[in-house]
């Protein structure tokens, strides 16, 4: 199993900027959002959302992350194993499915190879609910989907990934 490489984002900027960033996150609070300089839409109707209903949500949001910003950046940080995870739990049930109908391992229930099999013809799916090819965008609802089956199928995948002699730490997280 390779090991993922990651990089904070400490590593990637220099001090001066660094403390410039801290700086200005410690003195900010809801009410210092300042204005955007984006030119406004030229409709009238889209002027108006963008006015009032979207300067609203996005100046909560930005209060929101300002707010919570320790368990933002926990989570960023924690965000490329997860997805390691995710990926290596894609790739279980792949397996799973294919030991499956080879009749390698039958101990599995019907629902479960379900979600594996619904699961992997999603993700495999260029056409799904995100087309593929949005870049950025069309892989997230993958990414959600086979995240969402491997929780689903959880304690199946673990006995699985015991039956292959595999470690379930690069499958699971605990």
């Amino acid at each position: 199993m390779s090991e993922t490489l990651t990089a904070n984002l400490a590593e990637r900027l220099d001090d001066q900027t660094i403390e410039h960033v801290r700086a200005e996150v410690a003195h900010a609070s809801h009410d210092a959002i300042p204005d955007s300089t984006a030119e406004l839409p030229r409709g009238k109707l889209s002027r108006a959302l963008e006015q009032t209903l979207a300067k609203r949500l996005a100046q909560r949001h930005v209060a929101k992350l300002l707010e919570n910003r320790g368990r933002v950046a926990a989570a960023w940080r924690a965000l490329p194993e997860r997805m390691h995870f995710v990926a290596n739990q894609t790739k279980l049930m792949m397996e799973l499915v294919d030991d499956f109908r080879t009749g390698a391992y039958r101990k599995v229930p019907w629902r479960s190879l379900a979600v594996c099999a619904g699961a992997i013809v999603y993700v495999a799916n260029p056409a799904d609910v995100v087309p593929d090819i949005i870049s950025g965008l069309g892989l997230l609802d993958d990414i959600a989907v086979a995240a969402f089956a491997a929780r689903i199928v959880r304690r199946d995948l673990e006995t699985y990934c015991q039956w292959k002699g595999y470690a379930t730490r690069e499958y699971f997280a605990n």
